[in-house]
């Protein structure tokens, strides 16, 4: 819901969020100065680089932006920026978080973390596919994913029996 954006400028860390926070597909009375701000506030806490070139930004506490519904972007940056990882390296991939609440925020990272491991997916987002195969690839990871869950079910009821 969030988008897919191509050639995201930015010399740096905040000036790549700022942009972000520009091209994001908000409702009208979000208050993107204020977005950009919260922001800024989490990654001054702890960077929100994952390793591999990848970001996940998002604010701290969901609650604060109102939005209506969750919404996941990939961003995909004109030049690598220092990001703060702990492997050290780069980051040219953000994918933003905006989310109303702390329940939909983790939902979005737990969804994320699980396509990410897909070989596909990870091509396709790595590879800056169009956006048509990067969503095909998580298409089919995503289904994997359900098809996967009621033998989980299984699993833990026959465990516990």
């Amino acid at each position: 819901a969030g988008g897919v954006f191509y050639r995201v400028s930015g010399a740096d860390k905040v000036g790549v969020l700022r942009e972000v926070v520009a091209l994001l597909r908000l409702p009208e009375e979000v208050d993107r100065e204020f977005l950009f701000r919260v922001l800024l506030a989490r990654e001054a806490i702890a960077s929100t680089a994952i390793g591999d070139g990848l970001a996940i930004p998002h604010v701290r506490n969901p609650v604060v932006l109102h939005v209506g519904r969750p919404s996941l972007a990939l961003c995909f940056l004109d030049r690598p920026v220092e990001y703060g990882a702990l492997d050290g390296k780069p980051v040219h991939i953000l994918f933003p978080i905006i989310s109303p609440t702390t329940r939909a925020h983790l939902h979005l990272m737990a969804k994320l973390s699980f396509v990410l491991r897909d070989p596909g997916v990870h091509r396709a987002v790595h590879g800056q596919a169009s956006r048509q195969e990067i969503l095909q690839e998580v298409d089919r990871a995503e289904q994997r994913l359900v098809a996967s869950e009621p033998q989980n079910e299984t699993r833990v009821e026959a465990g516990s029996a």
